[in-house]
């Protein structure tokens, strides 16, 4: 063990009793630990809401959605297949109905929006089978009446229970050869639950053909939802396709449908993380201030240690490894306290959300090995630089003067 090494170990840790140096060493590397876990825990946090979130909107809506501008209807999806069946990344194009329609159980009334799938299709676009928590997926109750799939909320909203009957009212026709109200009668077969509102309140889905009969479309259909092998490169594959059809043809991504959800996640992430880093950057202080005090407290020792040969060089080093001691010791205790508290809440769910709120029931923390990596290095590195002043001050004194009065 070398000499700064040995004096370093004597000046924060005393083997007969807790001094006030070790105290406040004790309270630095506490207070460092608190901030590098905060942050890890902030990151994780962030990092889940955002994974959640993109799991729930990828596995419940398609990667992409085609229309055509002014609310037109294709006729054929011969051609639009043919034209994007030399992408690559396209592993499904199924033609859907979309439209908003007016839903009734018995006095309670709701908007919605209806979709219109084949029962094939809608597995293929969305994880709707994970999600079912009532029936089955089927468009054809067993006396062959018109099936539909409605969110939990939206039938708690009306009252409604697996095998009712709904009434959708149409207001306004698709088809331009018809202005009158169409109602259509269908029995409930499934009840899902997203845990997203702004899809369990207002989305139903029914077959395609009972969509397009309630909607006067005989064999056109609304547009197209498309899958893809990854779904994170929708917003790249959406450009591919705008710029080969052009107009009147428009795609959009899920990112792109859902843009004002994800520009919010960014604006909260770098002020959370600045917030955060100030507690760190408090500890990061606190440092500073401990290795101060033993500067004043351990005068006389540093002049001592002067006066026998001790070099200036040797005298910034001992404060050089206190800081490293503290700033490894806070990480490390900072990281246990991150994964202790991330496991707790994986494991037990301790902090709960509202669901219709915040699109999950319990607060998400997801880590990654590099949050530790990158928390902890910086965490490391400024207690390293905190020593600089207290070392300046320490290589400062004058052995005649530091113990003078002594």
């Amino acid at each position: 063990m070398s000499f700064p090494v040995f004096i370093a170990k004597r000046h924060l840790f005393n083997r007969h009793k807790i001094g006030y140096i070790s105290f406040i060493s004790i309270i630095s590397t506490i207070g460092l630990a608190v901030g590098v876990a905060a942050l890890i825990i902030t990151i994780s946090i962030l990092n889940g809401f955002e994974n959640v979130i993109k799991e729930k909107l990828i596995g419940f809506d398609a990667h992409i959605r085609l229309r055509l501008f002014n609310g037109q209807t294709f006729k054929s999806s011969d051609e639009i297949a043919n034209l994007l069946s030399g992408n690559p990344e396209i592993q499904d194009i199924v033609p859907y109905v979309h439209s908003t329609v007016m839903i009734r159980n018995k006095a309670e009334t709701d908007g919605v929006i209806l979709e219109g799938l084949t029962e094939e299709d809608i597995k293929k676009t969305l994880d709707i089978q994970r999600f079912l928590k009532e029936g089955s997926v089927s468009f054809r109750t067993e006396d062959e009446k018109e099936g539909i799939i409605i969110g939990r909320k939206l039938a708690e909203n009306l009252g409604a229970e697996l095998g009712d009957q709904v009434y959708l009212f149409v207001l306004h026709s698709t088809s331009k050869s018809s202005s009158r109200p169409r109602v259509g009668t269908f029995t409930i077969t499934g009840i899902y639950e997203s845990g997203i509102s702004d899809y369990d309140d207002i989305f139903v889905y029914t077959s395609l053909s009972a969509a397009q009969n309630i909607m006067n479309l005989g064999t056109e259909f609304s547009g197209f939802q498309m899958i893809l092998d990854n779904p994170l490169n929708a917003g790249k594959v959406t450009e591919q396709i705008n710029s080969e059809l052009g107009y009147p043809y428009h795609a959009m991504s899920w990112q792109d449908l859902h843009a004002n959800l994800f520009e919010w996640l960014r604006v909260q992430r770098f002020p959370i993380i600045i917030v955060f880093g100030l507690i760190a950057a408090v500890a990061i202080f606190n440092i500073v201030s401990s290795l101060m005090m033993i500067v004043i407290e351990k005068t006389k020792d540093i002049g001592v240690l002067k006066s026998m040969g001790i070099s200036r060089k040797q005298t910034g080093r001992i404060f050089l490894i206190e800081g490293t001691i503290i700033g490894f010791a806070g990480t490390v205790l900072g990281y246990l306290i991150a994964i202790l508290i991330t496991w707790l809440q994986n494991r037990f769910s301790i902090i709960a959300l509202p669901d219709d709120v915040y699109f999950m029931n319990q607060l998400p923390i997801e880590p990654k090995f590099i949050y530790y990596l990158v928390v902890g290095f910086f965490a490391i590195l400024f207690s390293i630089l905190a020593t600089i002043y207290p070392s300046r001050k320490a290589m400062g004194l004058s052995p005649t003067e530091a113990i003078r009065y002594e």
